[in-house]
C-alpha cells in the first residue's frame, strides 16, 4: 500500500510539473501579446498627433478641409461590409489555424467582390452627383473602403490565431508611413489635399501587403461556398456593426452637418478644433478595455459601488486634465495662428469629452454587463437624431460652429443623463448624485472661464485655475479621493472580485 501511494504522489507530481509549465507559457504569452498591441497603439497615437499638427502647418486652409473631409467619411468605410468582418472575427475566434483554413480564402473572395461591386456602383452615383473636389474624394474613400475592409479581414484571421505581432505592426506602421510619406513630398512641394489622400491610400496599401504575406491566404483551400459563408457572416455581424457606426455617428453629427451646409473654410476651422481633441480623447478606448474585464469580476453587489467611484474618478481627471487647451492655444497661436478661430470650438468641445469618457468606459460596460445591448442600441439612436437634429438647427438658423459646437456638446450630455436614468437601478445614482456631478463640472468650467478672462499668460492661467479646482475638488469630493487612494492598497478600501 505504501508503495502505491508513493506512486500515486509520483505521478500526481509528474502530472503538475507536466500541467504548471504551460500555464506559466501562456499566461507569458498572454502578457507578450498585450505589451505588444501596447506598443503598436502607442506608437500610432504618436504618430496621429504629429500629423494633427503637420498637416494644417503644410496645407492651405482649404486643402485641410477637404483632407480631413476624407477622413471624415473614410471612418465609415467599415460599415460598408454590412457585418461581414465581424461576423468573422466572431466564427474564427479562438480556433486553430486547420479550422480556419477552410474559411479564410473564400472570405476574401466574397468581400473582395462585395466591395468591387460597392466601389463600382458607388463611383458611378459620385461621377454623377459630386462636382471635381468633393467627386475625387467620394471616388477616393470607396476606393480606401476595399484596402480597409480587406485589410480588416486579414488582421481578424491573424487575431484568431493569436499572432498579435503582425496585428500590432499594421496597427502602426500605414499612419507611420504616411508621415513620412507626407513629409519627404514636403520637402519637393507643397502637398494638395488630393496628394494627400493619395499618400494615404498608399500607406493603407502597404499595410494590405504585409497583412497579405503574414496571413498568407493563397496557400489554404477553396473549398466552401464563398456567397454562404458571406450571408452567414454578414448575419452575425450586422448587429455589431450597427452599433458601432451609431454610436460613430453621435460623435460625428457636428462635422457631417458642417460638411453639408456651411462653405470648406468653415469646415477646415471646425474639423482642426476636432482634430485637437484627439489626445485626450485616445486614452478612453484604451481605458474601456481595461475597465471592462475587471468590472465584470467584481461582485454583482459591489458594482454600484464601482460605478459611483469611477464616474467620480473621471470628473477628477476630466476637471485636472482641462489645462489642456491652455497649452493648446498657446501651440496654435505660435505654430498655427491661421487656425486661431478654431480655438473657441476646441475650448467648448473639451466639455464633451468628460461625458463621451462617461458613456463609453462606464454605461456602455453596465448594459453589457446587464444583457441590455439592444437598450444601449436603441438609446444610441435616440441620441444620433437628437445630435443631428440639434446641430442642423444651430447650422441653419445661427450658421455659427461656436453655435453647432454648443449643441454637439449639450446632445452628448443629455445622452450620457438618458443613460443614467435608465441604469439607475443597476447603478444606485439618483437626482442628488447626478446634481452634486454637474456642480463639480460647472465648477471646474467656471474656474476654467476665469483662468482664461484673468491673464493670457499660461503659467498663471494654470496655477489659477488648479488653485480655484483644487479647493472645490477638495471640499466636494473627500470621500471619492479617499476611495481612490484605497484602490492602490485594497487592504483598506476596494471591491471585492
Amino acid at each position: 500500500m505504501k508503495n502505491e501511494i508513493e506512486q500515486i504522489e509520483s505521478v500526481d507530481t509528474l502530472a503538475i510539473s507536466e500541467v504548471a509549465p504551460p500555464k506559466v507559457s501562456r499566461f507569458s504569452a498572454f502578457a507578450r501579446d498585450v505589451a505588444t498591441m501596447s506598443v503598436g497603439t502607442v506608437l500610432a497615437a504618436v504618430f496621429s498627433t504629429l500629423l494633427v499638427f503637420l498637416i494644417p502647418r503644410l496645407v492651405s486652409v482649404e486643402d485641410f478641409g477637404y483632407w480631413r473631409l476624407f477622413l471624415l467619411y473614410a471612418s465609415y468605410t467599415g460599415f460598408l461590409h454590412l457585418g461581414f468582418a465581424d461576423g468573422a472575427l466572431l466564427r474564427w475566434a479562438g480556433q486553430s489555424l486547420e479550422a480556419l483554413r477552410p474559411e479564410l480564402r473564400p472570405s476574401l473572395k466574397f468581400l473582395f467582390w462585395q466591395q468591387v461591386t460597392l466601389l463600382v456602383s458607388g463611383s458611378a452615383i459620385t461621377w454623377w452627383l459630386l462636382h471635381s473636389n468633393a467627386r475625387f474624394v467620394g471616388m477616393a474613400v470607396l476606393t480606401y473602403a476595399l484596402v480597409y475592409n480587406v485589410n480588416a479581414l486579414l488582421q481578424y484571421s491573424l487575431q484568431a490565431r493569436r499572432r498579435f505581432l503582425p496585428v500590432a505592426a499594421v496597427t502602426a506602421g500605414p499612419t507611420g508611413i504616411f508621415l513620412i510619406l507626407t513629409f519627404l513630398w514636403s520637402l519637393h512641394a507643397i502637398p494638395s489635399f488630393r496628394i494627400l489622400i493619395v499618400l494615404y491610400v498608399v500607406a493603407a496599401t502597404c499595410g494590405l501587403c504585409f497583412l497579405w504575406t503574414q496571413a498568407r491566404p493563397q496557400t489554404t483551400s477553396d473549398e466552401r461556398s464563398a456567397r454562404k459563408i458571406g450571408m452567414q457572416y454578414i448575419a452575425m455581424g450586422w448587429p455589431i456593426v450597427l452599433a458601432n457606426t451609431t454610436y460613430g455617428l453621435i460623435q460625428s453629427s457636428d462635422r457631417l452637418v458642417v460638411s453639408a451646409t456651411l462653405p470648406i473654410h468653415q469646415f477646415a476651422l471646425y474639423s482642426f478644433a476636432v482634430s485637437t481633441m484627439f489626445v485626450p480623447l485616445t486614452a478612453i478606448p484604451a481605458v474601456s478595455q481595461v475597465f471592462f474585464p475587471h468590472l465584470a469580476a467584481v461582485r454583482e453587489e459591489s458594482r454600484a459601488k464601482a460605478y459611483s467611484l469611477t464616474t467620480w474618478l473621471i470628473v477628477i481627471a476630466w476637471s485636472l486634465l482641462l489645462p489642456y487647451y491652455f497649452v493648446l492655444a498657446t501651440f496654435v497661436h505660435r505654430f498655427l495662428p491661421k487656425y486661431q478661430a478654431s480655438l473657441p470650438i476646441a475650448g467648448i468641445l473639451l466639455f464633451g469629452v468628460v461625458f463621451l469618457a462617461g458613456i463609453t468606459i462606464l454605461q456602455s460596460t453596465f448594459f453589457k454587463l446587464c444583457g441590455l445591448q439592444r437598450c444601449f442600441l436603441l438609446y444610441a439612436t435616440a441620441a444620433a437624431v437628437l445630435s443631428f437634429a440639434a446641430v442642423f438647427l444651430a447650422a441653419v438658423r445661427f450658421r455659427s460652429l461656436i453655435a453647432i459646437a454648443v449643441a454637439q456638446v449639450i446632445a452628448v450630455a443629455l445622452w450620457w443623463l438618458l443613460n443614467e436614468w435608465m441604469l439607475r437601478e443597476t447603478t444606485g445614482q439618483g437626482a442628488k448624485e447626478w446634481s452634486r456631478i454637474l456642480s463639480v463640472l460647472g465648477w471646474s468650467a467656471a474656474s476654467y472661464g476665469l483662468a482664461l478672462w484673468c491673464t493670457p499668460y499660461i503659467g498663471w492661467r494654470i496655477s489659477i485655475y488648479y488653485a480655484l479646482v483644487a479647493c472645490g475638488l477638495w471640499f466636494s469630493c473627500r470621500k471619492e479621493f479617499r476611495l481612490g487612494w484605497g484602490l492602490l492598497y485594497p487592504t483598506e478600501v476596494g471591491f471585492s472580485g
